[in-house]
């Protein structure tokens, strides 16, 4: 599908502020205007100057006009400025908008702090241009039109002669902004590329550190920073050739009026006072020449840099829709022929399973065989290639997004936290009022008060990025608690405690036995406690269901499921 310039894409997304454009047009047009006037007062002034005669009105009359000019450009500027940092506002406000609604698949392709220079980096570039350079482009251009009005109007001749050197100056402009076009982007993405391993590295400094791969990574940084450098030095070599190029064909216009402006002078043609304010109108061409030259590279750059937002706006968004809450009633969840692909992958095939209500469930296999593949369906991370999923008798793709998510709890092996308070993450999501007598109930059960009331701010302790003030059995707790306060109806369980010690492990285990009572439980297993107490294990090989039922059951007609349990040392 086309669509075109991404910039002009990006722009009609946004709403404009009509009348304040408007406003600004009017003043900045009236400011453009009376900046004509000033030469051509000048002109007279010249003529008529005399010390024996001083017409006192018309100087101050020529000094009222450099003042309302001042004060017309100066606020027309502000106003078209205000415009251009509010519309750069929008853009990022609907790209993060986009992003944050995404789909699963998209995040696990791009970097986040690719993404972060996206927001950051390309919206600066077409900030510059919406912001400063667009502004100037009304005034530049009634500057320029006025100019030549008057010039034409003084000596029609004399003004001709001065148009040689338009057709040089766009002939070496056009090739020179699409070069700096293609530029932008390249220094883009390697600005993205950049920020990317920035990113990587930094959330994963302890890896690093334990690896000893510093240098490495300054290495891969250097390449990056060089390329950025190069790319730097191409932009820097275009902006020379046309800034120089635009000041030398202001000097050739002014000595040709010079020159003819001399021969006219001395036959009587024109007079000297003309001659000066033809000059003060050529001056006064430099500055919106100017900014025409570089607007038309900004122009470039702009486009460059909004080409790969405009990709990540294309991408297909989650249809969430969080203002209604709807009720949705309860019942098993059915996994009916379903298969997944992650890309070309083939990940899960022809999957068949029933989930009781307020009963668990427990899915054991080996490694990789789909598992966690299976909580994300569950989720609606991802979208199943064929087959049908139920809730209650209804697809869940015909349920609101939002209000299925509300039904769900996930205790995650990775325990995810977000940098911020022990109670803002235990709060995190939660869409009403929780009293602290309520807060600390919740902790309780889940075994992390104690815990809690040992660190000197309580509550309010800040658990740094990812958690990291934290040990893994506290970061699992909290995660607890987090669903004790959401109360879901599905409670989704990555059971794994291996790698913490006895006591949290214990801790842990009684905190959601709490939690599962009265519930759709689903678990991966990693504890034959655990197995032992559900009321139906689905063994999982290779993204197939080979084996439903008890342990008993499965323990006696279930050869591979036997191995597993045996040769997996799973704890009791």
């Amino acid at each position: 599908m086309k669509h075109g310039n991404p910039l002009f894409y990006l722009l009609k997304r946004l709403k404009w502020p009509v009348g304040l454009i408007i406003i600004a047009v009017l003043i900045s047009s009236l400011g453009s205007l009376t900046g004509l006037v000033v030469p051509f007062f000048t002109g007279k002034l010249v003529d008529k100057f005399s010390l024996e005669n001083i017409n006192w009105m018309f100087i101050v009359g020529f000094i009222g006009v450099f003042i309302l000019n001042a004060v017309l450009s100066g606020l027309g500027l502000y106003l078209l400025s205000k415009i251009g940092e509010k519309i750069i506002y929008d853009i990022r406000s609907v790209l993060w908008r986009h992003i944050i609604h995404l789909k699963m698949p998209f995040f696990d392709k791009n970097e986040s702090g690719q993404l972060m220079s996206r927001l950051t980096d390309d919206t600066k570039v077409i900030n510059v241009f919406i912001s400063q350079k667009l502004p100037n482009l009304l005034p530049s251009v009634l500057t320029i039109i006025g100019s030549l009005i008057m010039l034409f109007i003084m000596d029609w001749k004399m003004t001709l002669l001065t148009f040689v050197a338009v057709p040089i100056f766009v002939a070496i402009m056009m090739p020179l902004g699409k070069k700096m076009q293609k530029v932008s982007m390249n220094t883009q993405t390697e600005i993205a590329n950049f920020s990317g391993l920035l990113g990587r590295v930094l959330t994963e400094m302890r890896l690093v550190k334990v690896s000893n791969t510093e240098q490495l990574e300054l290495d891969n940084a250097h390449r990056n920073l060089k390329e950025i450098y190069h790319l730097g030095l191409k932009q820097a070599k275009i902006t020379a050739i046309i800034q120089p190029i635009s000041g030398l064909i202001m000097l050739l216009t002014v000595a040709i009026i010079l020159g003819f402006g001399a021969i006219e002078i001395s036959t009587g043609a024109i007079s000297a006072g003309t001659l000066i304010a033809m000059i003060f109108y050529v001056i006064q061409l430099s500055a919106p020449l100017i900014n025409l030259s570089t607007l038309v590279t900004d122009y470039r750059r702009s486009v460059g840099a909004s080409s790969r937002i405009f990709e990540i706006m294309l991408e297909p968004t989650e249809p969430l829709d969080v203002q209604k809450q709807r009720n949705i009633r309860d019942g098993s969840l059915v996994f009916n022929k379903v298969d997944f692909k992650y890309d070309d992958s083939p990940v899960l095939s022809d999957v068949s399973f029933k989930i009781p209500t307020n009963k668990v469930t427990a899915f054991v296999g080996p490694s990789g065989s789909g598992k966690s593949t299976i909580f994300n369906i569950i989720e609606r991370m991802y979208e199943i290639e064929r087959g049908q999923i139920t809730y209650g008798g209804k697809s869940i793709y015909d349920l609101t997004l939002a209000d299925w998510r509300r039904k769900i709890g996930y205790v995650m092996q990775s325990n995810s936290l977000m940098n911020g308070t022990i109670r803002d993450n235990i709060l995190y999501g939660i869409n009403r009022e929780v009293t602290d007598k309520e807060l600390i109930l919740y902790t309780k059960l889940a075994n992390c008060h104690d815990f809690i009331q040992e660190f000197d701010e309580g509550y309010d302790t800040v658990v740094g990025e990812r958690g990291l003030k934290l040990s893994g059995g506290q970061r699992q707790r909290i995660d607890i608690a987090r669903s004790f306060v959401k109360n879901p109806d599905i409670l989704l369980l990555d059971e794994a405690t291996a790698n913490l010690d006895s006591e949290s492990e214990r801790k842990i285990q009684d905190a959601l036995e709490v939690l599962m009572e009265d519930r759709t439980t689903v678990v991966i297993a990693h504890r034959l406690s655990t197995i032992k107490k559900a009321q139906q294990i689905i063994f999982i090989d290779g993204g197939k269901v080979t084996g439903k039922g008890t342990h008993q059951y499965l323990m006696e007609t279930h050869e591979k499921y036997q191995q597993f349990v045996s040769t997996q040392n799973l704890t009791d």
